[in-house]
């Protein structure tokens, strides 16, 4: 009885590995790509709904039909920050129009624009 469990456990071992020697040995896909990536940069559009600050950063939400609402930071070391805040806080009063923001992949605000075109200002974030 011993020699037919060994048996069957061989065969059903046998059986179960069988598959995937049939597929040939797994190759992975190196990464040849050894130099970071320009970080790729999106606009949001809408009417500002709140501007608020929150532990030192400055928070943006906005009524954006097609997405994200936010919060999207204004970093403090922005060039211009005093008048991309005006456009953003005019955008938030009512019969403000819609702005729109250019971000980056972490959601902080690079640019701004007002929809009537005439308040825009683009800025540049330091890098570290």
């Amino acid at each position: 009885m011993k020699k037919f469990n060994f048996a069957l456990a061989s065969v059903l071992a046998f059986s179960l590995a069988l598959p995937a020697f049939a597929e040939g040995p797994k190759k992975n896909k190196l990464n040849t790509n050894l130099y970071e990536q320009d970080a790729k940069d999106s606009t949001v559009s809408g009417k500002v709904k709140t501007v608020r600050e929150v532990q030192g950063d400055t928070e943006v939400f906005i009524d954006n039909p097609k997405g994200n609402s936010g919060p999207y930071t204004l970093p403090e070391n922005i060039k211009d920050r005093a008048k991309l805040l005006n456009i953003l806080q005019a955008s938030q009063k009512t019969g403000g129009g819609s702005v729109t923001m250019g971000i980056d992949e972490q959601q902080r605000i690079k640019s701004v624009e007002s929809s009537g075109g005439s308040a825009k200002s683009s800025s540049s974030i330091p890098e570290f």
